[in-house]
């Protein structure tokens, strides 16, 4: 007698997987997204503080001279105007100045000395990096070992005595800043790139004839726009610390040219009758500082290859 083979059925389709299959592949897939989601509010949200900060330095003129003393808002005791004072909403400062338009006039300086120093010391780091990370040999060796001159130099001393021999002003702190900053570009750039020669198309495309110069410019600078839009953002923050920090000691912009740094330690003096003085700037540079933090941070958030979590995080 004949035995009939058994046809075992298929498992019936259901929505969900078998334990192990795909579960844990979608857990690691959606954490990249959420965070590149995070990333993008970040940046967005430092974007948007960004211009608004350019914003109200752009209508600096709207809130009339930040030299002009006001004898009339100073008290009977000859105290300042405080918070909200008629005609002065941030008050005077301790010779009857008008802290609105001093502060915007401030903002404007801090920001020029941030932008400007910003684009002079990255670009000028990323063209050190570039060229020793690609060209290597004697180039790299000469050219690294300047980069290792500058990362031992301390900052603040070395800010001070530059300042001391550039001069002061917008354009020597512009130039002391760069020189302090440029280093650390270069030496990020330089491990990028050195990572980024050994890559097989760019080999293929030197040992197809294609020449260094055009090499570098279609294979590797390309690659290097994330890192080099990171240092930016994180050197924003620093350059404005530093910037002010050298005004606040007298290296940077002089009074009475308003500046967030010069009206920190103008503000200081008086702290003790006129504390709107001193936290009004003081305002306006942490904002500053954590506008450019939100950037940096919300474009490393974005990097697929980065794992790195921080304060914050939710």
């Amino acid at each position: 007698m004949s035995t009939l083979p058994i046809r075992t059925q298929p498992p019936a389709r259901t929505g969900a997987l078998p334990p192990g299959h795909g579960g844990a592949a979608g857990a690691t897939s959606a954490a990249p997204r959420t965070a590149r989601v995070k990333g993008s509010r970040l940046w967005l949200t430092g974007l948007c503080l960004l211009g608004a900060l350019c914003l109200l330095a752009l209508l600096a003129p709207l809130a009339g001279s930040p030299y002009t003393i006001h004898t009339d808002s100073l008290t009977a005791n000859g105290l300042p105007s405080g918070l909200g004072a008629p005609g002065h909403p941030l008050g005077t400062d301790a010779i009857g100045r008008d802290m609105l338009a001093r502060t915007l006039y401030g903002l404007r300086a801090t920001l020029t000395i941030a932008l400007i120093a910003n684009i002079t010391s990255v670009g000028l780091g990323a063209l050190v990096g570039l060229v020793a990370g690609f060209y290597r040999g004697w180039i790299e060796q000469g050219l690294m070992r300047l980069v290792d001159v500058f990362l031992s130099i301390p900052t603040v001393l070395s800010g001070l005595a530059l300042a001391s021999i550039v001069g002061r002003g917008t354009t020597g702190i512009i130039i002391v800043v760069t020189a302090l900053y440029w280093a650390w570009t270069a030496r990020l750039v330089h491990g990028e790139t050195v990572r980024l020669r050994s890559r097989g198309y760019v080999e293929a495309a030197l040992a197809h004839g294609v020449s260094r110069h055009t090499t570098l410019r279609r294979h590797v600078l390309p690659h290097l726009s994330t890192i080099l839009l990171n240092v930016a953002a994180l050197n924003g923050a620093a350059v404005v610390v530093v910037g002010a920090g050298l005004s606040y000691l007298g290296a940077g912009i002089q009074p009475p040219t308003p500046e967030l740094g010069n009206m920190l330690a103008d503000g200081s003096d008086s702290m003790t009758y006129a504390p709107h003085t001193l936290f009004v700037p003081l305002v306006l540079v942490i904002a500053t500082v954590l506008t450019f933090v939100l950037i940096a941070e919300g474009l490393n958030r974005r990097n697929p290859l980065s794992e790195r979590r921080s304060w914050l995080d939710a």
